[in-house]
């Protein structure tokens, strides 16, 4: 009696099986179009405004190719 007793002790004691977990890592797929910008324009000779204005123009779109890109990498990095 004594021995079943003990045996009903020791079971209680015992520690559940902890439950099984699966770690998956994704790695996103960013195009490689995406890893690479427009290059910056070559500075020119300031010979009038109007070729100031058209490198302004120049860099601001180069620019604007570079945010678009980083725009969609991080869309491509959050999305689930």
């Amino acid at each position: 009696m004594k021995l079943l007793l003990l045996a009903l002790l020791l079971a209680g004691c015992a520690q559940a099986t902890p439950p099984a977990s699966r770690i998956v890592t994704l790695t996103p797929m960013i195009p490689a179009s995406l890893l690479h910008c427009a290059p910056a324009p070559d500075v020119p000779v300031a010979s009038s405004q109007s070729v100031v204005a058209r490198y302004i123009v120049a860099l601001w779109q180069a620019g604007e190719d570079c945010r678009a890109h980083v725009a969609a990498i991080a869309q491509v990095v959050a999305t689930p």
